[in-house]
């Protein structure tokens, strides 16, 4: 495999920014693409193999990963780093056969109506700048444990605008993808963000989910 940037003005918020494409020179692949926070940016753990790099590769897919810390439909309007903005801003050689979008828990603090507004508005920017791809959302993980009704709340909210959108949604928390029992192993105590053995369990869940999603296109 080969690295190659994907440049992006600006920097981040607080945190890791991971902005990168994964594949082979020369051969004609699909790809995955995934925009989220700092879940999928891989902070703390290897920004080169974040769950989208993960996921990507257990497809023997290319991947494309646009991820800011700190992050999310709402929260980094005022710098133009929500995803709405990141999605308007995408470079023209992203060619996503799937376009995940990851997070929603640094949106905990803003309003259900606001939460919404910035998913719906995420969905139909990457629509217009992704017309190929298939959309899915991946909720927010456990950040922190115990999960509070404040993250619970954002969870709901971004169910509901898939169901209105008519978009897959995949929910980390109603699917306990992680248990309190494994937490220590997939989540550091300190951060409450994922281990370099996390990262590669969130790639390796995602992959599996995309795969009933799509069982055709992922075959």
């Amino acid at each position: 495999m080969r690295f190659r940037g994907m440049t992006r003005r600006g920097a981040l918020l607080a945190g890791a920014t991971s902005i990168a494409a994964i594949g082979g020179a020369g051969v004609v692949s699909r790809e995955l693409f995934v925009l989220g926070d700092s879940w999928a940016a891989g902070l703390y753990a290897d920004p080169a193999a974040a769950l989208g790099q993960i996921a990507s590769a257990r497809l023997g897919w290319d991947a494309a990963v646009d991820a800011v810390s700190g992050t999310g439909y709402v929260n980094g309007a005022a710098t133009k780093a929500a995803y709405p903005d990141r999605a308007r801003a995408l470079p023209l050689d992203v060619r996503a056969t799937i376009a995940v979008v990851q997070g929603g828990s640094n949106d905990k603090a803003s309003t259900a109506r606001d939460v919404a507004d910035g998913a719906h508005e995420t969905l139909a920017v990457l629509r217009e700048r992704l017309p190929a791809a298939r959309l899915v959302l991946l909720g927010p993980g456990p950040d922190p444990l115990p999960v509070t009704a404040d993250q619970r709340a954002v969870d709901r909210v971004l169910h509901r605008v898939a169901g209105q959108e008519g978009v897959p949604y995949v929910s980390i928390l109603r699917q306990r993808w992680i248990a309190p029992e494994r937490a220590d192993l997939l989540l550091d105590p300190g951060t409450h963000h994922p281990t370099v053995v996390g990262q590669a369990y969130l790639g390796h869940r995602l992959a599996a989910a995309l795969r009933r999603l799509y069982p055709r296109l992922t075959a």
